[in-house]
């Protein structure tokens, strides 16, 4: 039987196809989101930006994924000084919350 796709010899990873569809669906530009990325990284330490990040807005709340528990619940005890740090950089009351959940970014 004949190759239906002339030239396709070669597979691509599944990753690669999803990651290429994401960016072209969602793209983030000046999103809130990337601003609050941005901030987030030079505001915080290494420590934490390296194994935290945040993942998604809904309204004031914050979503921050995180590698460890241990770490989440570090974190837990730092949302207050880390939303005015947010708001204060970005010379607004944008967001009034943190949630943290445990996974990979």
């Amino acid at each position: 039987m004949k190759n239906q796709r002339p030239g396709k010899s070669e597979y691509i990873h599944i990753k690669e196809v999803l990651s290429t569809v994401i960016r072209n669906c969602r793209p983030e530009g000046n999103s809130e989101l990337s601003e609050i990325r941005k901030i987030w990284n030079a505001e915080l330490n290494t420590s934490i930006t390296d194994n935290a990040q945040p993942t998604a807005m809904k309204g004031t709340t914050l979503l921050v994924t995180v590698k460890s528990s241990t770490l989440t619940h570090q974190l837990r005890f730092l949302a207050n000084d880390i939303v005015k740090a947010i708001n204060r950089v970005s010379g607004r009351q944008r967001i009034a919350e943190i949630k943290y959940k445990t996974g990979t970014f």
